[in-house]
């Protein structure tokens, strides 16, 4: 039988070994792999199950979320992770644009430009658009070099390091000219689930605020293991979160109980807690 093994934040091969231990010892995870878009429960709890955000019930919690000014805000720049390193890199892009695009605040990107043969003229095509393809540039270099993210590299103490961390990707939104404030989910459950949810009804309602998470994807019953991607949407209802998944190869866009959510962070990258990223535009 083939194990499916993430690959998204392993630091070295004691984590692979992990993973697999982990995928092995709780079959809710193994299961939730098998299908695009169903779902096992989590680890968390034996019958709570995440709800397809384009089923009927995800509708209806989307329907009467108060806190939804970001999902119609980066709904319209979604876009999947090019590859599966890079969910980091989507979620990036897609706040970037949704901050800036429509506001002449985006230069052209040479990464989405076409040169016109000299022959028909020798002008170029503009792409005030950020890309994936072209995110990680100079700038974010000095946070962490290309090469390491994309695993054609080793990073500190000649260890693999591929994707971003929780506070790489803080790094890396900052050196494309915004405030980024990170957080990790390293409080108890009931402190830390009080504290998210405040931030998940404050941040989501707030047209110039957005917010990313990084969370473990098997301990939901999903497909996956270490992972990013931004949030869209608050019901207080139901007390879920709308995750706009950017592994759209793996997974839907899903609700998950905010406490589901925060525990999922509240797990280990290496020795560091995950957590989330609180973006606006730098001042």
């Amino acid at each position: 039988m083939a194990i499916f093994v993430p690959m998204f934040w392993h630091r070295n091969l004691a984590a692979v070994f992990l993973a697999i231990s982990l995928v092995l010892t709780h079959p809710a995870a193994a299961r939730g792999s098998v299908e695009y878009g169903h779902y096992a429960p989590s680890i968390f709890s034996e019958t709570v199950v995440l709800v397809d955000w384009n089923s009927t019930e995800g509708r209806v919690r989307l329907a009467r979320a108060t806190a939804s000014s970001d999902f119609y805000q980066l709904a319209h720049h979604f876009q999947t992770q090019a590859n599966g390193l890079y969910c980091g890199i989507a979620s990036s892009v897609i706040i970037l644009n949704a901050m800036r695009a429509g506001r002449n605040a985006i230069p052209s990107q040479t990464s989405g430009e076409v040169k016109i043969p000299p022959a028909w003229g020798g002008t170029t095509i503009p792409y005030p658009l950020y890309t994936q393809a072209g995110f990680l540039d100079a700038r974010t270099e000095a946070v962490k070099p290309r090469a390491v993210i994309e695993f054609r590299s080793v990073g500190f103490n000649n260890q693999p390091d591929p994707g971003l961390t929780l506070q790489q990707l803080g790094d890396v939104l900052v050196a494309h000219g915004t405030r980024s404030l990170v957080r990790l989910a390293n409080l108890p459950e009931a402190d830390g689930t009080v504290l998210f949810r405040s931030v998940l009804r404050q941040e989501l309602s707030e047209s110039e605020h957005f917010v990313i998470v990084n969370y473990d994807s098997h301990t939901l019953g999903q497909a996956g293991g270490g992972h990013i991607s931004p949030l869209g949407a608050y019901d207080e209802v139901s007390d879920s979160v709308l995750v706009l998944d950017v592994s759209g190869y793996l997974n839907p866009w899903f609700w998950t109980p905010v406490r589901d959510l925060y525990l999922a962070m509240h797990t280990l990258d290496s020795k560091t807690y995950r957590g989330w990223v609180v973006v606006e535009e730098g001042k």
